[in-house]
């Protein structure tokens, strides 16, 4: 469930439960509202917590080349700098 399905959830429930003054035999509308509410809470939070793991996760960096250096034995010694981009 995304963030607007858990909003529409929320606000289907909230129909139901105050708006709605209609009886049906067998079926307690209230209740069917309050469950509603709940469930768009909760789809709502974890929207939330999935976008906000997704948003930390795209991070991109950057390595370039400084130097690069022969030392007497034959071998390179480089030297590299990283930076953040995003």
């Amino acid at each position: 469930m995304s963030i607007g399905g858990g909003i529409a959830l929320i606000i289907l429930g909230a129909i139901l439960a105050f708006a709605v003054n209609t009886s049906v035999p067998g079926v307690d509308l209230y209740a069917i509202g309050i469950i509603c509410i709940i469930g768009g809470v909760v789809g709502l939070v974890i929207g939330l917590v999935l976008m906000g793991r997704r948003t930390g996760a795209r991070r991109l960096s950057a390595t370039e080349v400084v130097e690069t250096q022969q030392t007497p034995t034959g071998e390179a010694t480089i030297r590299r700098t990283d930076r953040d981009i995003l």
